[in-house]
């Protein structure tokens, strides 16, 4: 269990009064050098190295639900801003209702009120029920069961406090790789199941001595910025442009020092400075996002082409899905380069990695067909991917997090996974291709008619590869099994799952070419079997959450 005892306000180090006039001053000044801060302070936490920025993101959106904190003047404060103050003015934050609870259900267990979604750290640790769901909690974990919604509420608010805890406390944020001699008594300490995992760096309240002195003078930089080093009265004036720069220079000049003794202590374990530099921009260029806008451009116009005729609209659909395909292929490229390999590890890349090869089958359908419906369910269902990707972050955890160990031959992850995930991407499309084809059948077109026949053979091309994908990726998959746990075939979930929509599609092919299945049945069971492949795809890791399978 999570630590959730409230800690005193002994953590707040510097004599900075928690007025809530502070955090005007303090946003004017994070936007000034909140950059400086993401790129010079590599932190160590998940795993992996990243840039503080990612830390603080990704603490931001477990506490408050949300990579941006909305404040009472209706405006949104960057994770950076909001989290670093955690640690900074504790008392100021306790007050401010930045925890998240959704569950009605646990709400009613902590008598909170139903009608509020945030909560204040104060008012949760002073809840004389938390204790008492926490160890319902604890016994329920005994039992070895699903958490049922109500307790992965209760874990989540575990979470939630612990991991605010420790931002007071300041053992969040390790800032300093160990020496190499420590570092090897670690990996020689390790017991067989941290064998593997880096070595652990060391906390902002774990540090002594020089290094405690660097990390506190980037804490002073910080604060100087403000009128009066921060014991100012209410009603003060904004800091100046001058004082902004002065303090952006004073920060980087102390942020650069302390960035160069803590590399010192063991270069091998620091990551490179283009690294983090990259993670930055990846989060705050957010391609994806904008890959998902051109892709949305793309099926407005190729729809308007469709059924208008003009030349004209589709090729600026095919200028918008190049533009939105080349921004995929960059996000791609980015996060593989982060994580040193294929970017399809967990659920949410893998959604993302399937609506690229979504758009890859519509392309190549498309130019050799020549027909316009293809692009738009590709584009259509590449925005839909994409777009749940960013709206669902609790059940697409889009951080980046290293490999479960079954998971760190690249060579497998690559010629198994790639290939079973990319027979979904045909399987998506024709699913798309199903709907927009029983679309046109429901608003009176006879099945026999042109338009219904062509998407019943374009959604048979693509089962036809989807299948063959498949196939291969299913046997590919006992091959990696035999190499991982020792058996070729075990009726584990996953592997089930993917019989069984093997299965179903296989039947469909037999049935047209035996003359069963004509152009109404392709279009239904294109849609319904692609319920088939979502049991194997999500339903294995997040409905059932069994089986050697169910950790993505």
């Amino acid at each position: 269990m999570i630590l959730i005892s409230h800690s005193s306000s002994q953590t707040q180090k510097f004599s900075i009064k928690p007025r809530a006039r502070f955090m005007a001053f303090i946003t004017a000044l994070i936007a000034v050098f909140g950059f400086a801060l993401s790129r010079y302070l590599p932190v160590q936490e998940g795993g992996r190295v990243k840039p503080l920025d990612t830390l603080t993101r990704e603490a931001l959106q477990l506490v408050y639900g949300s990579q941006s904190y909305r404040a009472q003047d209706g405006k949104k404060r960057p994770a950076l801003e909001i989290v670093m103050t955690w640690m900074l003015v504790p008392a100021y934050w306790d007050q401010q209702k930045i925890v998240e609870v959704n569950h009605k259900g646990l709400k009613t267990s902590l008598r909170l009120p139903d009608d509020v979604k945030y909560y204040s750290p104060a008012e949760l640790f002073g809840n004389e029920r938390l204790v008492l769901v926490m160890q319902e909690l604890a016994g329920f974990r005994e039992t070895k069961q699903k958490l049922n919604p109500y307790f992965q509420a209760a874990q989540r608010l575990e979470q939630q406090l612990g991991t605010y805890n420790m931002y007071k406390q300041g053992t969040a944020i390790r800032v300093v790789p160990p020496a190499p001699e420590v570092a090897a008594e670690q990996v020689q300490s390790a017991s067989p199941k941290q064998r593997g995992e880096p070595e652990r760096w060391l906390a902002v309240s774990e540090l002594q001595g020089e290094m405690k002195d660097k990390f506190s003078n980037i804490a002073k930089a910080f604060i100087r910025a403000l009128p009066g080093g921060g014991d100012k009265a209410d009603g003060a004036p904004a800091p100046t442009s001058e004082q902004l720069k002065e303090a952006e220079t004073n920060l980087q000049t102390e942020v650069d020092a302390f960035k160069a003794a803590a590399k010192a202590i063991n270069p091998a374990l620091y990551p490179p400075e283009k690294q983090i530099d990259l993670e930055v921009h990846y989060k705050a260029f957010h391609p994806f996002m904008w890959a998902w806008i051109f892709y949305l451009l793309c099926a407005i116009v190729v729809g308007v082409s469709w059924q208008t005729g003009r030349a004209g609209f589709m090729k600026a659909g095919w200028a918008f899905a190049i533009i939105a395909f080349l921004l995929h292929c960059y996000g791609f490229g980015l996060r593989m380069y982060l994580t040193g390999r294929p970017p399809v590890s967990n659920m949410y890349e893998s959604v993302v990695w399937v609506s690229w090869g979504v758009v890859v089958f519509a392309f190549i359908f498309e130019f050799t067909q020549k027909r316009k419906f293809i692009l738009l369910a590709g584009s259509a269902i590449a925005v839909l991917c994409l777009i749940v990707g960013d709206l669902a972050p609790t059940i697409l955890d889009q951080s980046i997090t290293p490999l479960e160990p079954v998971l760190r031959s690249n060579m497998w992850l690559t010629v198994h996974v790639l290939t079973i995930t990319l027979s979904y991407s045909a399987f998506f499309l024709a699913w798309g291709l199903g709907n927009i084809g029983l679309f046109f059948i429901l608003r009176g077109e006879k099945p026999t008619s042109d338009r219904p026949r062509a998407f019943s053979l374009a959604i048979y091309r693509t089962i036809q590869v989807g299948v063959v994908l498949l196939a291969a990726g299913t046997i590919l998959g006992g091959v990696w099994a035999d190499y991982s746990w020792g058996r070729f075939w075990g009726w584990d979930p996953k592997e089930t799952w993917a019989f069984i929509a093997l299965m179903g599609y296989l039947a469909l092919l037999h049935a047209r070419l035996a003359g069963l299945m004509q152009t109404f049945g392709t279009l239904a069971f294109s849609v319904i079997a692609f319920n088939l492949v979502l049991m194997a795809w999500y339903g294995v890791n997040f409905v059932l959450g069994a089986g050697l399978h169910s950790y993505g």
